[in-house]
């Protein structure tokens, strides 16, 4: 790349194994040039919030964030209180990522699609009121409160992030009740991008722009590699398609920073996540991205 600096760019990594030694994960995210060191929220996992805790307590720099919490499992003001408190105890370091939840969760029955994402709706509603309300204790450092992201996929989520959302994670995947994820297509994530940047846009609004990335292969063969990932991973795509999605990042590390740029300037991706069992495969991309 020529032309002086490229954009800005700020890498997480999550942690979702309840067996994880968390001290000693935050501090390898930090040490390796991480912006972000996250948990997600399901049943079954490590509490997010106390882990996050503990992530901010033995690092020095790392912000730590939720990624996402499920809005299905919380009441809303309970939620408050924990984002709050979790925020004083991390100096301030946290960010809140907010997400409708799964469907087929035991701890959802009787929840319909609709209600989750109206629940989300509502979690955000509350969180901006009380967080931001001088008389509410505990109070949170950050001011006027946590950065929040929301997850979005479904229409009426788009919609939410674009108008309230101060990161937008877009969902490159659906979650069907069988668990597991099925991939969304590069021609359906670019929808979902422009519908989102068009309509906050119209609403005078810039969010940061995020995505989760699935899958990392390291590799000096992006169409082989691609071939065997369609096979076990996505046989609804064609390899091409795989190369272009900004979800599954292939090849050498200078060719994954190359498709790192490449989606900033499609879709205007600022921030990624990245699954810890991936810590070490993309930290050298980090400077490269990263260099004038």
């Amino acid at each position: 790349m020529t032309g002086g600096p490229g954009p800005v760019l700020r890498f997480g990594v999550s942690e979702i194994s309840p067996d994880a030694d968390w001290p000693e994960r935050a501090r390898e995210a930090e040490r390796l040039g991480y912006d972000t060191f996250a948990t997600t929220d399901h049943l079954g996992l490590t509490a997010p919030f106390p882990s996050l805790v503990a992530a901010a307590a033995a690092t020095t720099r790392i912000g730590v964030a939720t990624y996402l919490t499920n809005t299905a499992l919380w009441d809303p003001e309970v939620l408050a209180r924990e984002v709050a408190g979790t925020d004083r105890l991390t100096g301030g370091r946290l960010s809140v990522g907010l997400h409708a939840g799964q469907t087929g969760s035991a701890a959802t029955a009787g929840l319909t699609a609709q209600d989750r994402r109206d629940r989300l709706a509502e979690t955000v509603d509350v969180l901006d009121r009380l967080l931001t309300d001088p008389a509410h204790r505990p109070r949170p450092l950050r001011s006027p409160r946590p950065a929040l992201m929301i997850g979005a996929h479904e229409p009426d989520e788009l919609e939410l992030a674009a108008r309230r959302a101060d990161t937008v994670c877009f969902v490159g995947a659906e979650l069907p009740p069988q668990g597991g994820f099925v991939l969304a297509g590069p021609e359906e994530f670019a929808e979902r991008v422009a519908t989102v940047r068009a309509r906050a846009s119209e609403l005078g609004r810039s969010p940061e722009l995020n995505t989760g990335v699935k899958k990392i292969v390291v590799t000096d063969d992006r169409r082989a590699a691609a071939d065997a990932l369609r096979q076990a991973l996505a046989p609804h795509l064609t390899a091409a398609q795989l190369l272009d999605l900004p979800t599954l990042l292939i090849g050498t590390h200078q060719e994954i920073a190359e498709q790192i740029r490449g989606a900033h300037d499609r879709y205007g991706l600022t921030s990624y996540m990245i699954l810890a069992a991936h810590l070490y495969d993309f930290a050298p991309v980090i400077p490269l991205l990263r260099k004038g």
